[in-house]
């Protein structure tokens, strides 16, 4: 989509191209982690850790900490011995517990992530013994909230991975095609062990929603025609907003019209609903890739939006949502404004050394003292240390 080396015009702004991929890249961190059903995975994990950490006593460890490593390590054994007994209650793994040797090897194997965690869960009686019992129930709270929160981990930072893929992929294509959408939504799915490449081959409903998504047989045929229609506008008048020569209101017309567009192919894609999993990541990477692609700054859709998007896309409301885009479209374009801004007072406030006074440096680590009576050289030297950090 963006030719390397070559300036980068968005809402009217030029931006050089190594300062707009800075820019991307930050932006792309951003909407990685605030997909709606990402920020839910994330969600899940904060409420994993409060549990956990609540329950972690300072004191144990800080006693732990303090004693000699022989007792540190017999400590830990045991309490090893404890998880791989709870782990095979619960059926966690099929092999038969044996000595200890072969008990290490289980927890080392399945449970190997609680180590960190373990000292703040042993319990010491008041003359400073290990308690085996104490710390055998202790450790409840710990092996039923641990392994899922490592579910919870792994899915969160996965699908915020597999976002990223996805929306860098898209940028990368000149163009999206209905075959490209596919290849999105299965990148954006790429850690589901379960998921099933393509369109999806059973119906699905949305929870929340009043409006039933498109049966499975007709997705082909729907996608088609909204990418037909997209390409004519809906029936809008769709014109360069950047044109020279036209006013201020036919500018704002024609921009409204352009996240018009976008907002009926974007309620529309969703209420096709076209995948088993991932439509709304996989619907926002399309919008964002059609609003870049027409020099337009990309959106976030926050948590805090996310009851307002919803609604809007379940109420049909073009209007509704083509101002939600604008303004965070708008909102975007001003953040890079500014920090394009900061770039460009920097690059610009004499801290760029030129070649002779780069020469004139290296003369000084060379021929003069340097000390902090020598004022040319620490000058030259605070410069050249702005310019390369």
């Amino acid at each position: 989509m963006f030719e390397k080396g070559k300036d980068i015009f968005v809402f009217g702004q030029v931006f050089p191209y190594e300062l707009f991929e800075y820019l991307i890249n930050r932006f792309k961190e951003a909407f990685s982690h605030s997909s709606l059903s990402i920020e839910e995975a994330f969600k899940e994990l904060d409420q994993f850790d409060l549990i956990i950490n609540s329950s972690m006593n300072q004191e144990s460890n800080q006693y732990f900490k303090s004693l000699d490593s022989a007792k540190k390590r017999a400590i830990l054994s045991e309490m090893h011995k404890m998880i791989v007994f709870k782990g095979a209650h619960f059926g966690v793994f099929s092999e038969a517990m044996g000595d200890d040797h072969n008990i290490e090897e289980l927890f080392q194997k399945y449970f190997s992530y609680f180590d960190p965690y373990l000292p703040f869960f042993s319990i010491y009686s008041e003359d400073g013994e290990f308690d085996k019992r104490a710390t055998f129930r202790n450790l409840d709270t710990l092996f039923y909230n641990l392994p899922q929160r490592k579910m919870a981990y792994e899915k969160a930072y996965n699908m915020q991975k597999d976002n990223l893929n996805a929306f860098d992929y898209a940028i990368s294509l000149p163009e999206i095609t209905i075959r490209d959408v596919i290849k999105i939504n299965s990148i954006v799915n790429a850690s589901d062990d379960n998921h099933e490449v393509g369109f999806k081959r059973t119906n699905n409903a949305i929870f929340g929603a009043t409006f039933t998504p498109v049966d499975k047989k007709n997705v082909p045929f729907e996608m088609q025609k909204l990418f037909a229609e997209y390409k004519e506008g809906f029936g809008l008048d769709i014109k360069d907003p950047s044109e020279a020569g036209i006013t201020p209101e036919e500018k704002y017309e024609r921009t409204c019209n352009l996240f018009r567009r976008e907002a009926i192919f974007h309620i529309r894609f969703e209420r096709i609903h076209p995948f088993t999993d991932g439509n709304g990541r996989t619907g926002r990477i399309l919008m964002n890739y059609n609003l870049l692609n027409q020099g337009l700054a990309p959106v976030l859709i926050t948590g805090i939006m996310a009851h307002d998007y919803r609604k809007l896309i379940n109420d049909y409301d073009v209007e509704g949502l083509a101002k939600m885009l604008l303004n965070s479209s708008s909102q975007q374009i001003t953040n890079w404004v500014s920090i394009g801004k900061v770039h460009t007072s920097i690059r610009k406030k004499d801290i760029n050394p030129t070649n002779e006074e780069l020469a004139e440096l290296l003369g000084y680590f060379d021929d003069e003292p340097h000390s902090t009576e020598n004022k040319p050289y620490l000058q030259l030297l605070k410069k050249l240390n702005l310019f390369l950090f």
